[in-house]
């Protein structure tokens, strides 16, 4: 928590979104481990033992999603940090860095006896730009699929819990309403750091960028349904 609210550039919002969902997920798990072996409840045993072995997996999970965020900010800023003028290249790289451009099919000119010329210093700097945008748009697919995952695992958390409400310890029905709130909490605040990435994404492919907020929504609203399912 510390490093949460330290000047560290992770973890974020995503990192906070799994860990949120996580809890839920434990909370599952506890419940059914005070409901497994109880007389009381023996019909439920099975449902319980399958719910329990399903949220451990799926607390694993969310647990890596904590860092799987973190890592894809990285990249994400390693991107942006990227040259995209010609000032932003040293001078004794600009032989390697035009060598670079050319073997990713980049057109630029051979330097000859008039030296750098603005020409070649223009074709230079859009290729940087072509460059640093489709490595942007790259790992920003990445950056997305994080939360989206950690989106699609608390969703099944949530089912979870919605199976044990009146088939579980009925002592520990709250806590079956706290863990459904973290979950709720957990998607909808992945949600947000899915759609920061959406924008750099859709300048390379807007079909993946709208098939990912669909895949987003989609989820809200199934969360919603579960929700009421569990409130009811």
């Amino acid at each position: 928590m510390k490093r949460l609210g330290s000047g560290a550039p992770t973890p974020g919002g995503g990192a906070a979104a799994a860990l949120t969902s996580a809890q839920g997920a434990a909370l599952i798990m506890m419940v059914a481990n005070h409901t497994i072996g109880k007389a009381k409840y023996a019909e439920f045993e099975e449902l319980n033992r399958d719910v329990l072995g399903e949220a451990e997996v799926l607390l694993g999970s969310l647990m890596d999603g904590i860092d799987n965020d973190a890592e894809a900010f990285g990249k994400v800023s390693e991107a942006y940090a990227l040259p995209r003028l010609f000032s932003d290249i040293q001078i004794d790289r600009v032989s390697a860095e035009i060598k670079r451009l050319r073997s990713e099919g980049h057109i630029i000119d051979d330097i000859d006896e008039d030296g750098m010329t603005v020409e070649i210093m223009d074709q230079i700097e859009e290729a940087l730009g072509e460059d640093r945008q489709a490595a942007i748009a790259s790992v920003s697919v990445l950056a997305a699929e994080a939360p989206l995952m950690v989106m699609e695992d608390s969703l099944a958390a949530l089912r979870l819990a919605a199976s044990l409400k009146g088939r579980s310890n009925k002592m520990l029905e709250s806590d079956i309403y706290v863990a459904a709130r973290c979950l709720d909490a957990g998607i909808r605040c992945a949600s947000y750091s899915v759609e920061a990435n959406l924008p750099a994404i859709a300048k390379a492919d807007p079909a993946l960028a709208s098939e990912m907020r669909q895949h987003a929504a989609d989820i809200i609203s199934e969360t919603a349904t579960v929700i009421n399912t569990i409130r009811g």
